[in-house]
């Protein structure tokens, strides 16, 4: 009883925290997208002949002749039941624009870890087993190679080889999704931001995975195992990849992180039309509602990751399970 108790406690802590940390993430954007006035957002939307009386129309309609104390509780309630407010760039709803974005920015997202992940924990358990030896110190160098490319370096040679030069795949994602006849046409949009994800994603878990099982392997609860007589598999797999686990949950969670944020370069890249690029486009216009419509959505993934990947570290690892029932 007192074991669940204090879990109850720690999960209403996490939970405090992370909408603590919305708040603050809703504060920024707010405050960061109220910069300009309300004349300098409608010189950039109707263009400089537009008159004072327009531009007055203008703040009215949208209530941005208020002050930013009450512009802000006002989105704040409506977002917060359901309504993502008018974007006055556009004249459209902001979840229209918003949850299509998200929803593929998912899609990739999810689709680049699901391939991304076992490569590289079986590339680190293949150099792990291996270490100091020519194989492990060429996928070492080579890794290190591919880490230090940037994410758009690697997606502009992606592109030139496989799109410009053999023509295998779109070179513009938007418009392979939006013409494309069927599942296979669209899917293909997905393919060079997803390997570009991929390439960026695996030397570093591959790295982690290496070091956490090379260590795993030489514990003593680990050698017990082989001596026992256990087969190798099980000892690598059922021993020491779950005490490893743990820096792998780590950095499985900050590369969930990076691939909702880091998305950013790739989507603009391929001009994929995801949530990094309608939050660059949003920015560039000033489009307020926009830009904290997915500021709040990025940010609560980013907590939902965090406590996901605290609770199965605890899981992983009885000593912090242990330590937080304390």
């Amino acid at each position: 009883m007192r074991l669940r108790s204090a879990r109850l406690r720690t999960i209403g802590r996490q939970l405090a925290a992370g909408l603590l940390t919305l708040f603050l993430i809703s504060i920024v954007a707010f405050g960061m997208m109220s910069v300009r006035g309300p004349a300098d957002i409608a010189h950039a939307k109707f263009g400089n002949q537009i008159t004072t009386e327009q531009i007055d129309a203008f703040s009215k309609q949208y209530g941005l002749d208020k002050p930013v104390y009450v512009r802000y509780g006002k989105w704040l309630w409506n977002f917060a039941h359901g309504d993502m407010g008018n974007s006055y760039v556009t004249d459209v709803q902001v979840s229209t624009n918003v949850l299509p974005r998200f929803e593929r920015t998912m899609i990739l997202s999810f689709v680049a870890l699901l391939i991304a992940l076992p490569i590289s924990v079986l590339i680190g358990v293949f150099q792990a087993r291996r270490v100091g030896s020519l194989a492990d110190l060429s996928l070492l160098s080579a890794s290190v190679v591919v880490a230090a490319l940037p994410e758009f370096v690697v997606g502009i040679g992606l592109l030139f080889v496989f799109a410009v030069e053999l023509g295998w795949l779109p070179v513009d994602s938007a418009t392979a999704l939006t013409f494309a006849s069927s599942f296979g046409e669209q899917a293909k949009a997905y393919v060079l931001p997803t390997a570009t994800l991929v390439l960026a994603i695996v030397p570093y878990v591959a790295r982690i995975a290496r070091g956490s099982l090379r260590e795993a392997l030489g514990m003593p609860y680990t050698q017990a195992a082989a001596l026992r007589g256990l087969p190798r598999r099980t000892v690598i797999w059922d021993h020491a990849m779950r005490n490893a686990g743990v820096p792998l949950v780590n950095a499985v969670a900050i590369n969930i992180v990076y691939l909702l944020s880091g998305v950013i370069v790739v989507e603009w890249v391929f001009a994929f039309p995801g949530i990094g690029q309608g939050l660059v486009q949003a920015t560039s216009t000033s489009d307020a509602f926009n830009v904290e419509a997915i500021a709040l959505l990025m940010g609560a993934m980013f907590i939902v990751v965090s406590l996901a990947a605290d609770f199965l570290v605890a899981y992983l690892n009885p000593r912090l399970k242990a330590a937080a029932a304390r």
